[in-house]
């Protein structure tokens, strides 16, 4: 099973949220919108991302105070842990964002421990790793003197880095929701399925 266009974008804003990015969340709630991803599920992947921001702290303080074999559980509602596949997606993505080594493990193996296979994985990390990077760009691009505030809005308002180039599967998705939209769907669905 591969991870849908859905899934990585609940995957990506929870590596946003996880390295703490406010533009790349922003231009990934965005995204979201467009392929019409439920609120609900934007929320629990918020929920789950900042939960592991705040196990890896607590994990960084137990370390630097006490025993660093403590581990935390996570404190999720009822309604995020009902989404297992979503909620473990998001824990890794949002744990390796947040540079949680003890938190990426355990986070791993609870993913593995309900099937998500190793393919899958790697494309979380992958997708985590990209927005890690977005992240550290914006960082660095502060020390630049021709460094703005953002106030866009809107997807279209967004240059680099949030252009066509941002990924390789922003484009099939922008196709995917418009074969949605165009009252053709199967078939643009399955002219989209044959150039992948």
């Amino acid at each position: 099973m591969s991870i849908t266009p859905q899934e990585r974008e609940l995957v990506i804003i929870s590596a946003a949220v996880g390295c703490g990015c406010k533009a790349c969340i922003k231009q990934d709630m965005l995204i979201a919108n467009q392929l019409h991803v439920a609120d609900t599920d934007i929320a629990d992947a918020v929920e789950v991302a900042l939960e592991i921001r705040r196990n890896a702290t607590n994990d960084i303080e137990n370390f630097t105070s006490s025993s660093p074999d403590d581990t935390l559980e996570l404190k999720l509602s009822s309604a995020v842990q009902q989404n297992q596949r979503n909620t473990a997606l998001a824990s890794v993505s949002a744990a390796f964002a947040a540079n949680c080594v003890s938190s990426l493990k355990q986070q791993i193996a609870a993913a593995k421990a309900i099937g998500i296979g190793d393919k899958e994985l790697d494309a979380v990390v992958s997708l985590s790793s990209f927005v890690k990077a977005m992240a550290a760009s914006h960082v660095e691009r502060l020390m630049s003197p021709n460094e703005f505030e953002d106030d866009s809005d809107t997807l279209a308002e967004y240059g680099t880095p949030f252009g066509p180039e941002r990924c390789a599967w922003t484009e099939v998705c922008k196709a995917e929701a418009a074969a949605r939209s165009s009252g053709n769907g199967a078939d643009d669905l399955i002219r989209l399925a044959g150039t992948l």
